[in-house]
Order: structure tokens, then C-alpha cells, then sequence
């Protein structure tokens, strides 16, 4: 069965549940709307940046996924692998290694999905600020790079256990939730104005060396890093960053 809701529905709740429960600041998100919008929140974020307050980076890619109840045809590796329900997502391939390096390299990274797939429970979670108890936090990091062009899936069974990578199945460590009581382990950076230029440099030279380079233009060659960075993640990778005390 496929998700009643939106992705950006979605990451909209979570990320407004999770940063008001830990006064983060929600740095770049893949919906700004216009170009001036982006540079009023480029140099907000610069401000916010240059006082020290932040010491955690964290790119979060929200997902939705579709929900089997039974064994039917195409599915059986999925369901076999949770022995009952479970719930799925679509991988892109070049986004995955991209929030696999993030993770190992400038902070934490996570694809984050609901457990639940309609439209009341999404409005009931809300409404109880339970969108973060009800959701999966995955780290790429875990299950490693996908190197080939085939199609890959993440699945996980009803309750958010088992969480893993198909086709060649490779399990995560361990799906996190983002309740105050189950959080992911988060490192600590120093997160200053060379941090925001070195993920400039980096997310730059990975955009232009993939099927993404027709998005930087050259305006984004002009931008100052921030908003590159903003660019980039928001709208090409379609992760949102945010930034912890």
C-alpha cells in the first residue's frame, strides 16, 4: 500500500517536532521558496553560525515508504527477510553515497522514515508531537557505498526493527528514533565559517562530477559558500541540515 502523504509533508512535521524539541536550527531544507528567500536565510544562518552556538551537524534525508501486509509476487525477498509486514523506500544511489560520506566525513547523516503510512496517523502523531517516537533514523554509514547501477530498496518490519538494504541485503546496525529516549549517538564538530567552506568545496566537486552537474549553474559558482551549500543539499541531494547546541 502507498503512503497517503507526501515526503515533504512528512519532513516538514518531523523536522518542526525535532527542532523545536532540540532548539536546533533548521539551516537548509529542499523546499526554499526563491532565490532571495535562500540568500536572507544564508546569511541568517552565517550570523548564527559565527556566535558558537553549534557543535553538531546533522543531514537528514526523509523518506516515505509503502506498506506490504502480505507475501504477493515481486515482494517475497522483502517480506521473507522481516517474516511478516514490513515497510519500504527507493534508494537513489548516487543521494545514498553522497549521505554515506556526509556521515563519515562532516557529521552525522540519516535517512529518516515513518512507521505508519496514512494520513490520519500522520495528523495524529502531530497533533501528540509523536512524529519523532514513530519514526526510523538510519545511518548509511552502516550498510557502507552502493557501487553498481542497479535498484536498491531499505526495508523495515512494522515496529522498525531489521532495517536494511536490498538488493544484496545488508542490514543496518540499528535503527534509531528520534525520541529523547532512543537518539542516535551524535559527534560533535567544530562548526564555524572553514566548516561551511569546506562542504562547500566538497558538495561543489561532487555535484560537478555526477549527473548533477547542470545544477551548478553559474550563479551557484558565484554564491558565497553558505548558499551553495544550501543549494546543494536542499535542493539537489534533497536533505535537510541541521544544526545542534
Amino acid at each position: 500500500m502507498n503512503p497517503a502523504f507526501s515526503e515533504r509533508t512528512f519532513e516538514f512535521c518531523f523536522n518542526a517536532e525535532y527542532c523545536f524539541a532540540n532548539s536546533a536550527l533548521l539551516a537548509s531544507h529542499p523546499h526554499i521558496p526563491s532565490q532571495q528567500k535562500e540568500k536572507d536565510l544564508g546569511y541568517d544562518v552565517e550570523f548564527k553560525i559565527r556566535q558558537g552556538n553549534y557543535t553538531k551537524s546533522i543531514y537528514i534525508q526523509h523518506k516515505v515508504s509503502s506498506y506490504a501486509e502480505k507475501r504477493a509476487g515481486a515482494n517475497a525477498q522483502f517480506f521473507n527477510t522481516h517474516n511478516g509486514p514490513y515497510f519500504r523506500f527507493a534508494v537513489d544511489n548516487e543521494q545514498h553515497n553522497t549521505l554515506h560520506d556526509l556521515s563519515a566525513t562532516k557529521g552525522n547523516a540519516f535517512y529518516c522514515a515513518p512507521r505508519f503510512h496514512l494520513t490520519h496517523e500522520l495528523e495524529g502523531h502531530f497533533r501528540a508531537s509523536t512524529i519523532r517516537r514513530n519514526a526510523v533514523l538510519l545511518d548509511p554509514l552502516t550498510v557502507g557505498q552502493i557501487n553498481d547501477n542497479n535498484r536498491h530498496n531499505v526495508t523495515y518490519d512494522a515496529s522498525g526493527r531489521n532495517p536494511t538494504l536490498h538488493s544484496d541485503p545488508r542490514p543496518f546496525e540499528r535503527a534509531y528514533s528520534g525520541a529523547e529516549d532512543d537518539p542516535p549517538k551524535l559527534r560533535e564538530l567544530r562548526i564555524d565559517l572553514s566548516f561551511i567552506d569546506d562542504l562547500s568545496a566538497d558538495l561543489m566537486q561532487r555535484a560537478i562530477s555526477s549527473r548533477f552537474e547542470n545544477a551548478v549553474t553559474d550563479a551557484i559558482k558565484r554564491a558565497r559558500p553558505i548558499e551553495q551549500v544550501q543549494h546543494l543539499l536542499g535542493r539537489v541531494y534533497q536533505v535537510s541540515w541541521l544544526l545542534l547546541p
